[in-house]
């Protein structure tokens, strides 16, 4: 078996797994983890833009299947006027089948015919009058965004394999969308495999120069790496932006950028009055690269996998400022700091260097990359903390935290057959959890369901800023005990989502889903009693109490969204969902019950009294500060005091009065007095000091 087919047979079993082998399910589930790699690659993004505003962005799915018709999904790119239409193919077969052209000439034709039937006046008319939702919103939004289209991207998603007959994807100008630009683009299970196994990188962007530029470089022979101060065309920048879009921003920079077609007005004013000014006024971009090539006369001629870790919001205004009337990039350049990276240095130096340049503005507000000590911390304790062996089940499994895309691959790649298969079986990939995954689910038990809603990355956004003000206030409170619970919220989302997939389809599942658990958090979470995720950690399942009860809540909350939509033209369960004004009108619906009453008698008595869970969050933070004690002790052990020492003494200015601290810890090496918990803390502060000057710790 091939490295693809094991991957796909992975693959498969997990979306087995995750939809009970429900063939609707399967395909919805397939959709949504196929969303997730686009995001995170920048080939589709979610946006914080107006809520009310149907162009704000982020994909919406939409399946919708008839003789000659076909979409599941479709996004507005607003800052480029592009529509994504999505086609979902999916085979549930146990061997990859292949997609073939004729298969893909038919989905494009079907998408094209409900595309330019939409554009016709009484189209979306007859799906509200049949009351086809999915259909209905897509179509509606087509008619109404006509004259701000000027680009169709066709994507099909697929786990099948593409053909190799086919050579080519250029959409002929013929088959064009209603005479619009329209380019296709393919996503298949080799696609999807390769992506994965990169380790995190985005698919990489060969860019070639016309004009080579011109450039210095900044750094000694011997150096680690290369950087190189450079002088770009404004006109390039924009270009490249046209042409990637958000794909030429660094991920997390992506994440925290709104993509909505403004133009600032300073930089505007200066483009149309003073351009040869723009270099003095700009403070220029920071990017990176995986390798450049250069001319005899050192200018470069290409990049590979080119990516912005500041001045993406400058990039993109240099865009939309060269489609304005009164605006020319001639005679625009832009300052350029060029990092050239390879992969062992991407995990730990592109996010300083973001962090950094960043320093700032708004990115630097959450510093929470992946390589974040809450996320080391997280997946420590996934690599270490077992489940209980579960019914059916003949040992113990664990669930993987990834902190980074495709680690879970990458982890695989490194092993032989036997030992993959030892692999998955102690990390099955249905148990595998993501950073924005975890991060969708606390925020939904954290009381902010609307935040969960809008989208993964603007539900981490939240999640990261909140998180790092508990961070920096007690580790302790992320112990072993935390881990559990969050795992257990995300068994809670993930079997409450096949329960609302019973009762609702397409884009309601999602907010019928995010709500319903608020809502059971809200009324479960009392003076007295706690919801029992100690237990559903034990069983790796909701108990049948808690599905009956869920069975309840989610006929509660479809009946909510139902009357809050159905008597307002062009507003949808999702679209609302994501408003304050949603989450205020819930909770005010909520405080009418009497929980007492409305919770069932059998649910009430799985669940778990406050005085049981103070106590063993009490233990749990004592556990983790002699875990933490012990950690700080072995880390101190293994420093070269020598140099610690000698580094704090060359400082002195900085270190006067911290040396004799520092002396403490060798001392006790060499058989002195024995150094307190206190004094260890504080001995670390003047480390994580020392860091910040430039040690090595």
């Amino acid at each position: 078996m091939s490295d693809l087919e094991e991957y796909y047979q992975e693959f498969l079993f997990s979306l087995k797994n995750r939809s009970s082998a429900n063939d609707h399910y399967i395909e919805e589930i397939f959709f949504d983890d196929c969303l997730k790699v686009l995001i995170d690659d920048g080939h589709s993004f979610e946006t914080e833009a107006d809520l009310d505003d149907a162009s704000a962005g982020g994909y919406i799915y939409t399946p919708f299947k008839s003789p000659g018709l076909r979409i599941d999904g479709f996004e507005y790119i607003q800052d480029r006027k592009i529509i994504n239409l999505y086609v979902c193919h999916f085979k549930n077969e146990n061997s990859i089948q292949t997609l073939t052209q004729t298969e893909i000439s038919q989905f494009v034709s079907n998408t094209k015919k409900f595309f330019e039937k939409s554009l016709g006046e009484d189209f979306h008319k007859q799906f509200k009058k049949d009351q086809v939702n999915e259909a209905y919103e897509v179509s509606k939004f087509i008619y109404d965004f006509e004259e701000k289209i000027i680009e169709v991207n066709v994507i099909i998603i697929t786990n099948c394999l593409l053909s190799k007959l086919i050579k080519s994807l250029e959409v002929d100008a013929k088959d064009y969308f209603s005479n619009l630009l329209t380019k296709l683009e393919i996503w298949d299970i080799k696609r999807f495999f390769d992506n994965e196994g990169s380790g995190g990188k985005s698919e990489s962007i060969e860019i070639e120069f016309e004009e080579p530029i011109p450039t210095l470089s900044a750094t000694l022979d011997s150096s680690k790496y290369h950087s190189y101060l450079c002088v770009i065309p404004g006109s390039i920048l924009a270009n490249l932006y046209e042409k990637y879009g958000a794909r030429i921003l660094e991920a997390n920079v992506r994440s925290f950028l709104q993509f909505r077609g403004n133009v600032n007005k300073g930089i505007r004013f200066t483009l149309k009055n003073n351009p040869e000014m723009f270099f003095a006024y700009n403070n220029g971009i920071t990017v990176t690269a995986d390798k450049c090539e250069l001319n005899d006369e050192g200018q470069i001629t290409s990049l590979t996998n080119l990516q912005i870790v500041n001045g993406g919001q400058t990039t993109a205004t240099l865009y939309h400022a060269s489609k304005l009337k009164d605006v020319s990039l001639e005679g625009v350049f832009v300052q350029t700091k060029l990092s050239i990276l390879d992969d062992h240095q991407d995990d730990e130096v592109i996010p300083n260097i973001s962090k950094f340049a960043n320093s700032q503005n708004k990115i630097n507000e959450s510093d929470f990359f992946s390589n974040h000590p809450f996320h080391r911390n997280m997946q420590d304790k996934s690599r270490r903390i077992s489940t209980e062996v579960v019914t059916g089940n003949v040992r113990s499994t664990k669930w993987f935290y990834e902190r980074s895309r495709g680690q879970y691959q990458t982890e695989l790649a490194k092993r032989s057959v036997t030992q993959r298969k030892a692999f998955q079986e102690e990390f099955p990939k249905s148990q595998l959890i993501t950073k924005t995954d975890l991060a969708k689910t606390s925020v939904i038990f954290s009381g902010v369901p609307n935040r969960a809603v809008q989208g993964l990355q603007i539900a981490f956004k939240y999640f990261a800023v909140n998180i790092q003000k508990d961070w920096e206030s007690n580790e302790n409170l992320f112990n072993d005990l935390f881990y559990k619970k969050l795992i257990a919220q995300q068994i809670m989302f993930n079997e409450s989502r096949l329960l609302a997939m019973e009762r609702v389809s397409g884009n309601a599942i999602q907010p019928v889903t995010t709500y319903s658990l608020f809502m059971l958090n809200e009324l479960s979470n009392t003076s007295s009693y706690n919801l029992p995720f100690i237990d559903i950690w034990k069983k790796q399942k909701i108990l049948l109490p808690m599905e009956n009860q869920l069975v309840e809540i989610i006929r509660f909350v479809l009946d909510f969204f139902n009357l809050q939509t159905e008597s307002v033209e062009g507003r949808s369960i999702l679209s609302y969902s994501k408003t304050k004004a949603c989450l205020t009108s819930f909770k005010e619906k909520i405080k009418e019950l009497n929980s007492s009453e409305y919770l069932m008698s059998p649910y009430k008595q799985i669940l778990r009294s406050t005085t049981e869970d103070a106590s063993e969050n009490r233990q749990a933070n004592r556990d983790e500060d002699v875990a933490n004690e012990m950690e700080l002790f072995i880390k101190l052990s293994k420093l070269n005091w020598a140099e610690v020492i000698g580094f704090a003494k060359a400082s002195k200015e900085i270190y006067d009065n911290d040396v004799e601290l520092l002396s403490v810890f060798p001392k006790f090496l060499r058989g002195g007095r024995e150094v307190t918990r206190k004094q260890q803390i504080a001995i670390n502060k003047i480390l994580m000091r020392m860091k910040d000057d430039g040690f090595d710790v």
